[in-house]
This record gives C-alpha cells, sequence and structure tokens, in this order.
C-alpha cells in the first residue's frame, strides 16, 4: 500500500497534479482530575495586598495548522477574555477545545488587567506601555525586533513566550538565546509527554505534583545549549537527542530566564488546541505570567480551573 501510494503520488506529481493528505489530529487526553488541581491549587501562597494594575498583551498571528493546532486567533480571544472579562473580549466561552464549558465565573477575568491584542507583532505605543507581553504564534527575529525586545527587557518588560513563539525561524538563533534564554530547537514530534518537574521550589512551580501528562508537541534540544547562570529549567521531557541516539536525556520544556531588569518565561507545550484547556498547563502557564510581569506566581491562579477539562471522578 505505501508503494502504491508512493506511486500515485509521483504519477500525479509528474502529470502537474497536487496530491494533498489530510491526516486527522488525534483524540484529546482524558481530564484531569478537580480535587487533585485543587488540592494544588489549596498550597498557594497568598497575599493580602491589592495586585497591582497589569497591562498584558497579547501576541497572536494567522492559524497555520490543521483543525485543533496552532490555532493562535482563537486563544487571542479566549484568552483575553479568561484574563480580562467581559470588557476585554466578545469571546463566549474561555476553553480553547470544543464547545462551551459550563462556568458562571468563565467571563470575569482576573481583576485589575487590562488586555490589549497585537497582530503579527506590537505596536511601539504596546512596547511601552505593556508589563508583559504574551506570545503565542511564530515570531520574525529580525534584527529591528530584537532591538525592541531588548530595550523592552532591559527597563523590566515581561515575555512569555508559548510553544511556536519558542521556534526560532528560520534557524535557531544564538542573538535569540541571549535575549530569551532558549534560541530554537531542532527537534520535535506529536504524541503523549510525561513532563517532570526539575524545580519543585521554584514559584510557578511550588506544589506541582512531580510528574504531568499531556498530549502535545515537545521541541527539543535548546539551540544553543541553555546558559546556566541566566536561565533555570523548570520542567523536563525525557527524549532522543537525535535519530540515531537509543537513550533518552531531559529536554527543558518550561524556563525562566532574566535579561537586564525584565522576565522571560518560556513554555513548549501549546501545539494543540486542548492543552490550554489543561488544568496543570493553565497552572504552569499562568504562573509563568504572572511571574514575567513581577507579580507574585499565584495571582492567576483563580483562572486555572475556569472552563478547564477536569472530571471529577
Amino acid at each position: 500500500m505505501k508503494l502504491l501510494g508512493l506511486f500515485t503520488s509521483l504519477c500525479c506529481w509528474l502529470l502537474g497534479g497536487a496530491v494533498t493528505i489530510s491526516v486527522a489530529a488525534p483524540p484529546p487526553p482524558a481530564p484531569a482530575l478537580r480535587s487533585e488541581v485543587e488540592a494544588v491549587l489549596a498550597k498557594a501562597a497568598t497575599t493580602k495586598e491589592p495586585a497591582r494594575k497589569l497591562r498584558i498583551v497579547l501576541l497572536a498571528d494567522k492559524k497555520d495548522h490543521r483543525e485543533h493546532e496552532h490555532d493562535y486567533p482563537v486563544w487571542q480571544e479566549r484568552w483575553a477574555l479568561l484574563l480580562g472579562g467581559r470588557a476585554a473580549s466578545k469571546a463566549e466561552q474561555v476553553n480553547l477545545y470544543g464547545p462551551a464549558n459550563a462556568d458562571a465565573k468563565a467571563a470575569v477575568g482576573a481583576g485589575n488587567v487590562e488586555i490589549a491584542c497585537a497582530w503579527n507583532w506590537p505596536t511601539e505605543e504596546q512596547f511601552a506601555s505593556a508589563n508583559v507581553i504574551v506570545a503565542f504564534c511564530y515570531l520574525a527575529w529580525t534584527d529591528e525586533h530584537q532591538r525592541q525586545i531588548k530595550q523592552y527587557l532591559e527597563r523590566g518588560g515581561g515575555l512569555v513566550l508559548i510553544h511556536s513563539a519558542t521556534w526560532t525561524k528560520p534557524k535557531a538563533s544564538a542573538d535569540v538565546a541571549a535575549l530569551v534564554g532558549v534560541g530554537g530547537f531542532t527537534r520535535y514530534r506529536h504524541g503523549p509527554m510525561q513532563v517532570e518537574i526539575i524545580a519543585a521550589e521554584y514559584p510557578i512551580c511550588r506544589g506541582l505534583p512531580p510528574k504531568l501528562s499531556f498530549l502535545d508537541e515537545p521541541y527539543w534540544p535548546p539551540t544553543p545549549p541553555l546558559a546556566g547562570d541566566r536561565v533555570t529549567a523548570l520542567a523536563v521531557s525525557r527524549e532522543k537527542p537525535d535519530k540515531e541516539s537509543e537513550q533518552t536525556a531531559p529536554q527543558p520544556m518550561f524556563w525562566t530566564c532574566q535579561t537586564g531588569r525584565g522576565r522571560v518565561s518560556g513554555c513548549v507545550p501549546g501545539h494543540y488546541t486542548w492543552t490550554f484547556d489543561d488544568p496543570w498547563f493553565r497552572l504552569l502557564l499562568l504562573r509563568g505570567i504572572a511571574w514575567a510581569a513581577g507579580e507574585p506566581s499565584s495571582r492567576f491562579d483563580p483562572l486555572v480551573l475556569r472552563g478547564a477539562r477536569v472530571t471529577d471522578k
């Protein structure tokens, strides 16, 4: 059958035709157990100080993959609602996958948060006013864009990179790594991921189970390797360093980096829409946003279960 398929494709190509192969996305993973997530949230550090006003820019671009994959516009619209409430978005739900999950608080937002949406790249005005920029799309790392990010971080801005924003095009770059901790990757795969927390006492990871399971797409290895003096790996997935390897090695899936007065939080998973509805993923990502903004990492913990994919048994 494989030979027949290759022969057919070759014949079509020779005849000037186009062959399109459509592969359906896998079914989503089982939802997390609500009680386990609630137990972790209950351990989070709390503060009685009023939360300062945060200006968050959600950076997206046009969708570039199949259904349920890399849906940047839907993420931007619905996470604007999750973070900023009804004043920030007209979206009808906060979950990205499937119909709306019933939740009376889904459109309440985080409180004292102002959301702005950017397309393709933030404006100069957004760089000037943002406390944290959250990017979920491929980024064009031109010399001018690197200059803007460097100035933004040096003055104390926060930056969060999600999935494709961590994959530097057209190739991995040491210059990008000098800014955000990771300059890109060279390998990827789709499938089950076992993510191990390796910085359990770090504010973003505090209270989390030692291992978390996702169905997503890891990237690896960080290229160039992580600079240990500025970059902290928070969680890893064990992957084969190259195609010839029989053994696996831990590869960073979540990390933080400090550049100047600024903070960067990196998150490799996020390929499938359902991953954004996973409460464990949300907890790591939302805490990364708070940390990058210089806020207590648990500031957005109340959002973790709003519209999330959970089960009570």
